[in-house]
């Protein structure tokens, strides 16, 4: 029996291509798309949008944190995060931790990129 490789390189091809695609991208509506990206950064609007106890992105100094998943393991309690999701929390993350190592640096592993405005 003689294969045609062109018959089975073509299914082949399929596939792999398919399984390079990785994860879908996130679905958003066209009201809540993003002006910025973590390359060029986010606007206020942006932040704003991400604020439910699911979703809860908040700016701090110059920078844009999706700290979601911290506001059940944060030690205070949900209750210090949840109000602050959407808003520039800059004033009450620095009056309750300044310059403190341990929460600027947990902080800083939820950066999602640059406050622009």
């Amino acid at each position: 029996m003689k294969l045609r490789t062109g018959a089975l390189l073509a299914p082949l091809t399929i596939v792999l291509l398919s399984a390079c695609g990785g994860s879908p991208a996130p679905s958003t509506s066209v009201d809540a798309a993003p002006t910025g990206s973590a390359s060029d950064g986010y606007r206020m609007a942006d932040v704003a949008q991400h604020n439910t106890q699911q979703d809860c992105w908040v700016a701090v100094d110059d920078s844009v944190y999706d700290v979601t998943s911290w506001i059940s393991r944060h030690p205070g309690g949900p209750d210090k995060i949840l109000p602050l999701c959407g808003t520039n929390a800059t004033s009450a993350f620095r009056g309750q931790h300044g310059d403190q190592e341990k929460p600027n640096t947990q902080l800083a592993s939820f950066r999602v990129g640059a406050l622009l405005d």
